[in-house]
């Protein structure tokens, strides 16, 4: 009599265990639409970052170009209060070279110890570098620097007549 149940139990325990193995390899089971719709909206999280990073990439090509439009009106706006009789005044002093640049990264530690007036070699003293020119004029040069934390920041800084005329800068760490 033990046999027999011990057998019926036995049959009764395997086939228990099938019918759990077949269930477990549904492809319906509520648990696959939980996680796909979980991916679904970081997905559409990552998407929305991406788009927000380019909304900010062109906020700053804009402030960028707007800072060079102020600082060529500045530039022509002394030229013509001179009076020198139609000559562009050349005042003398280093504006540094109009090259490709030196690829110089910045901190705003470093940008914040920049201050207008200072010559080219003070500042490059100070940053390590050139940075890369944006435009030459006769008697100016504007040249941008990238940031150092690698998230889009950068600093605009423009020399006339060898000396610091003014600085700009966005998103520096």
């Amino acid at each position: 009599m033990n046999l027999l149940k011990k057998k019926v139990l036995g049959g009764t325990g395997l086939a228990l265990s099938m019918l759990l193995l077949s269930a477990c390899g549904s492809e319906n089971t509520p648990a696959a639409s939980v996680d796909t719709s979980a991916l679904q909206e970081k997905i559409a999280g990552l998407e929305k970052k991406l788009t927000e990073q380019g909304i900010k990439s062109d906020e700053q090509a804009q402030k960028i170009a707007a800072l060079e439009k102020k600082l060529n009106e500045f530039g022509t706006a002394g030229v013509a209060g001179q009076g020198t009789g139609g000559k562009t005044p050349t005042a003398g002093g280093n504006n540094g070279s109009a090259g490709k640049g030196d690829g110089v990264l910045i901190t705003f530690a470093q940008y914040e110890k920049l201050e207008v007036g200072m010559t080219v070699e003070e500042v490059i003293n100070i940053l390590g570098g050139e940075g890369e020119a944006l435009s030459e004029a006769e008697n100016m040069v504007v040249y941008n620097y990238k940031g150092t934390a690698g998230n889009g920041g950068n600093a605009v800084i423009a020399f006339q007549g060898g000396k610091l005329l003014t600085k700009a800068q966005s998103g520096l760490e």
